[in-house]
């Protein structure tokens, strides 16, 4: 008995503590324990044959002495078996004490799944948290919320009448997000005004750029929003593009990049330097360490270029600054970066659900660890800025960055 054995150990530490948690409170009287019998609703599936533990052996009997305790006294109770076991194994995940480690059940999988092959079903905005409630940004081009006529810097107060106050970017994209051709209702309020009003969206599959250009003169201004299946792609259109309009430097925003997919990243970064070049280094539990290496194809080695980053800038943003900073390929302007320098595999289980399990750390080819406390990029030029201020005309941090990559020598053999 040694995996079970962990297993139920986490399972009764996740149950226990959360009866901890709720208990400080009113208190009445002491319970007289059940038997710790699973009910016989719950018996299908059998735990792996190799379940031990190094010094001893864990009763399961804990855990369904705990499940049986919430099931006879919880006030709303008894709970439907599936909602106490889709709870267990998401206690699972956090026994792991890992941020990054996440149990997806199968409606989260699917739009998780979605998200990074680059479309969804939804209205089409980019937002974040600006004074406690979800910000628009702006639509996207051609969306069901541009259609509506919604607008840039808009407040979303409510969806269908729910409040999004302190409400997470994840339950709100929860929220807005449904089936394709329904209709969703946003209660918005302009930036500096106070009168709400309600505009309701009809959901529609969501083609999601993950790369958007401009053109400043000579200089070719390039953001990755994310690192989809799509993005590599999109970033040689880009350069193309940039090519034909006769773009002589570059600049690539990767702020508020959360990462994505490692290999849209490896493959975005392959964009840049020479083939084999290295890129990263992985070191994992279960297999010998990894070398990432750029990959053949089209790329640009010689527009001069820089890469603006801030704390939103994690994991695969992380990945392409690094390995273009090591290289000396570009230099980088902002922020310290986020410091996520895990690698997560997706597990797919029986029911479609995911188990995102952090798998192994990487290194820049310069030897930096992204892992841990205080760990992050250092940016080559360091340059403050508000949220506020991100894409506007007095961003500092895109002014920055045009001046220096002007100054930048031009390679005339191009």
């Amino acid at each position: 008995m040694q995996r079970p054995i962990r297993t139920a150990l986490m399972l009764a530490s996740t149950v226990i503590a959360l009866c901890l948690v709720f208990s400080i409170g009113f208190v009445a009287g002491a319970t007289a324990l059940g038997p710790g019998i699973p009910p016989p609703v719950v018996l299908a599936g059998d735990p792996p044959p190799d379940i031990k533990e190094e010094t001893e052996e864990v009763d399961f009997g804990l855990f369904w002495e705990a499940w049986n305790v919430i099931q006879d006294n919880y006030y709303d109770g008894p709970l439907a078996a599936h909602t106490l076991r889709e709870g267990a194994i998401r206690g699972l995940a956090l026994a792991t004490e890992d941020p990054y480690t996440l149990y997806h059940d199968p409606e989260q999988a699917r739009r998780f799944s979605a998200r990074l092959s680059g479309s969804f079903i939804g209205v089409g905005i980019r937002i974040e948290v600006r004074d406690n409630f979800p910000f628009i940004i702006q639509p996207l081009p051609q969306s069901p919320a541009e259609a509506a006529g919604i607008g840039i810097h808009e407040y979303v107060l409510a969806v269908d009448g729910v409040s999004t106050e302190g409400m997470a970017l994840s339950d709100f994209g929860d929220l807005v997000r449904g089936e394709r051709g329904a209709p969703v209702t946003l209660t918005l309020r302009r930036q500096g005004e106070s009168t709400e009003r309600d505009v309701t969206i009809i959901r529609d599959r969501i083609v999601m750029q993950s790369v958007t250009t401009r053109v400043f003169d000579d200089v070719g201004y390039l953001r990755i929003a994310n690192f989809s299946s799509r993005t590599s792609g999109e970033i040689r259109h880009a350069l193309t593009g940039f090519e034909t309009a006769g773009v002589e430097r570059l600049i690539v925003d990767l702020r508020n990049n959360p990462g994505g997919l490692l290999d849209a990243s490896i493959s975005a970064t392959s964009r840049f330097l020479p083939e084999d070049e290295l890129i990263l280094r992985r070191e994992s539990r279960k297999e010998p360490t990894q070398i990432y290496n750029a990959i053949s194809g089209f790329r640009d080695l010689r527009t001069p270029m820089v890469v603006l980053v801030n704390s939103g800038s994690a994991s695969g943003s992380e990945v392409f600054a690094g390995a273009l900073q090591a290289h000396g390929r570009a230099t980088l302007i902002g922020e310290q970066t986020h410091g996520k320098g895990s690698v997560q595999e997706l597990h797919k289980l029986s029911d479609g659900s995911i188990m995102r399990v952090t798998s192994g750390i990487w290194f820049t080819p310069a030897g930096v660890a992204l892992a841990g406390a205080g760990s992050g990029l250092t940016p080559d030029r360091q340059v403050e800025m508000s949220d506020a201020q991100l894409g506007g005309d007095d961003d500092p941090v895109l002014a920055a960055g045009l001046e220096a990559v002007r100054a930048l020598p031009l390679d005339v053999s191009r």
